[in-house]
């Protein structure tokens, strides 16, 4: 990742842009050389009663070790209290206090009877816990977890390690979400001028390159690979390095595109293909896209390169209402034919999708596929249209847009719900051969690693 500190020219991170300054000047790229940058608890009082009398009850107790006071420098857990609002709470050496409500703890008990540790998996059932369950003792064990006594004797102990990487707070709740978020590299066209393509042996060989490769595209939004051997089956080579490919319409593994006669697909002829994303009639399109050329065209067939997600937050600066329009105008996308299986797809969705903080999500456009019917009333129709002339402005754009050629041995891999691809006319025998793979699997393999090897994220 070394290689994306240079030529970063905005960075999405908590969900705000960044702007840097390129420092690189750039070339013109013809066979994609060149590297891109880079709570409050209730306030409860239980009653009990003795001799007909209601007497306030404590809001909570305390429990500590005997030795609290000559172990207290290597104590991590200094004293734990059960609160009557239905929570364990936990007091830190450091003055910390953490609350766990007791029916998740119970759920979570890591025991053997209720948790398997060769597995992960959770073995209680819902049906048993009770949701005002409340345990009747707790302690601490030697300053460095707490032992819970539940009221049919069952005990659970939790070490203080794996209480703090499950605390409700906040703070710590914010700071697991920013981890798991990508960092994303937004590009346009002279940063993407200087993505180095990887040699595809080190992509066999070693786990690490593979590692960073993917990492790249998952951050980046594609990564080339050259040196690729000139026949049918690289990608699956590639993609079982990792799992495995995704079966579509077009085959349960690559698939062929050149130029086809009685084709029902404009992909398979020597047309140009405009601006789009792969797969829109899918209810979940393929992630990630390998396209693999085996021959270049004699002439023509240059493909088009835009970071979507970089061009979607540029409409919303420059065009928020056309912004809105496309995040919330529903799209119908149809394709019907023959390839592999005969296939009848349609799905509707908006053009571009966000997520919970109102961050692009993905992108799902390609208006050879857009059907003519049109869910919506027929004032908002042509808004819809002036909304999708500005984004199409915005992807042509020649500071977003990137023209280059894939040569014969080369492979480039992006992803699918982010990258904008087209493709220019050509003729003579090109022969690229393209195939699909999930996020789910691609990301896994990431996590895997990153865990095995102690990566950060």
């Amino acid at each position: 990742m070394a290689l994306l500190a240079r030529g970063v020219s905005r960075i999405i991170a908590s969900g705000q842009a960044t702007k840097l300054v390129s420092t690189t000047s750039m070339k013109s790229l013809s066979c994609g050389r060149g590297l891109p940058f880079a709570v409050s608890r209730l306030a409860c009082s239980s009653v009990g009663c003795a001799g007909g009398t209601a007497v306030p009850q404590p809001s909570h107790r305390w429990f500590s070790t005997p030795a609290a006071e000559s172990a207290r420098t290597a104590s991590v857990i200094e004293k734990v209290r059960l609160d009557s609002s239905g929570v364990v709470e936990v007091e830190w050496s450091n003055g910390g206090v953490s609350s766990f409500p007791y029916v998740w703890l119970r759920d979570n008990c890591q025991c053997e009877d209720c948790h398997s540790a060769m597995t992960g998996f959770r073995c209680v059932m819902i049906k048993d816990i009770d949701p005002f369950i409340a345990p009747v003792t707790a302690e601490v064990v030697d300053g460095k977890s707490i032992q819970l006594e539940w009221p049919d004797g069952h005990r659970s102990e939790f070490e203080w390690q794996w209480l703090q990487d499950r605390s409700f707070t906040r703070e710590a709740r914010e700071q697991r979400r920013e981890a798991k978020r990508r960092k994303l590299q937004l590009w346009g066209s002279e940063q993407l001028k200087k993505l180095q393509p990887v040699d595809f042996e080190a992509l066999m060989t070693d786990e690490m390159a593979l590692y960073e490769f993917f990492n790249i595209v998952d951050t980046v939004g594609l990564a080339f690979t050259n040196n690729v051997p000139c026949k049918v089956g690289q990608q699956q080579r590639l993609a079982e390095r990792i799992a495995y490919l995704r079966p579509t319409h077009y085959g349960l593994h690559e698939s062929s595109v050149y130029s086809k006669p009685n084709t029902s697909n404009l992909a398979f002829t020597g047309q140009r293909l405009h601006c789009h994303t792969d797969m829109p009639q899918y209810s979940l399109p393929a992630g990630v896209l390998l396209l693999h050329c085996v021959q270049e065209a004699e002439e023509g067939g240059e493909n088009e390169l835009i970071d979507g997600y970089n061009a979607a937050y540029q409409l919303k600066e420059k065009d928020p209402e056309a912004f809105h329009t496309l995040t919330t105008t529903p799209v119908s996308f149809a394709m019907h034919g023959k390839d592999y299986i005969r296939y009848d797809l349609e799905k509707t969705r908006p053009i571009i999708s966000l997520n919970e903080k109102g961050e692009v999500a993905r992108i799902c456009y390609a208006n050879q596929l857009r059907s003519a019917l049109m869910d919506v009333p027929v004032e908002r129709v042509q808004p819809f249209y002036r909304a999708m002339r500005a984004w199409d402005d915005i992807l042509y754009h020649p500071d977003n847009c990137i023209l280059m050629k894939l040569n014969a041995g080369e492979m480039v891999v992006f992803d699918n719900w982010r990258l904008v691809h087209g493709r220019r006319g050509f003729q003579g025998g090109r022969h690229v051969q393209t195939a699909y793979m999930d996020w789910d699997e691609v990301r896994s393999f990431l996590g895997v690693v990153r865990r095995e090897r102690n990566l950060d994220n």
